[in-house]
């Protein structure tokens, strides 16, 4: 797979691209091999089961990659069978803001790893993230799973409320 953790800091317009759960690293080579600059935050999950530890590299953004709109909407080489994964097209409102979070998401990645490990909180508890690339947003545990916490937490560059996964020791209940 290619390289699509690293931030091309010369693209000034960025478009979030929505596609099928567990797509997101198919349509990013896809988008790697069509010639598209493509951003695809991932971290580090563990798992145990039936005794055995395990690790996968997830998206932090489950369902979503990030592509130059420019190079997306007008590269003729991607097929139509690669257009039909994504599911929807996110042009922020202002694209300088997207530019910025998406670059402060890749300087923290730079230097560390997200990883998520432990669970902790219930359906229902309101959070704060005060850690990580989503710091300083709240968000309301919708699901609890083994060895993962998602949050649903809006944020400002989709205008809409999507589901962040977020590891446990970068959050605070809200009281």
């Amino acid at each position: 797979m290619p390289n699509s953790t690293s931030f091309p800091a010369t693209i000034e317009r960025w478009a979030a691209l929505r596609t099928a759960a567990r797509w997101e690293k198919k349509l990013a080579a896809a988008m790697d091999a069509a010639g598209v600059p493509v951003f695809l935050p991932l971290m580090t999950r563990f798992t145990t089961s039936h005794g055995k530890r395990r690790s996968a590299r997830v998206p932090v953004f489950p369902g979503y990659l990030f592509v130059s709109e420019l190079d997306f909407l007008a590269n003729k080489r991607l097929t139509p069978g690669t257009r039909a994964q994504v599911a929807q097209i996110l042009r922020p409102p202002d694209p300088a803001v997207l530019r910025t979070e998406l670059r402060g998401i890749a300087e923290l990645l730079t230097d560390r790893q997200l990883v998520q490990e432990r669970l902790a909180g219930g359906v229902g508890d309101v959070v704060r993230v005060i850690g990580g690339p989503l710091a300083g947003h709240e968000g309301r545990v919708v699901r609890v799973k083994p060895n993962r916490w998602i949050l649903v937490i809006e944020v400002s560059f989709l205008g809409a409320r999507m589901e962040a996964e977020v590891d446990e020791r970068l959050v605070e209940k809200v009281v």
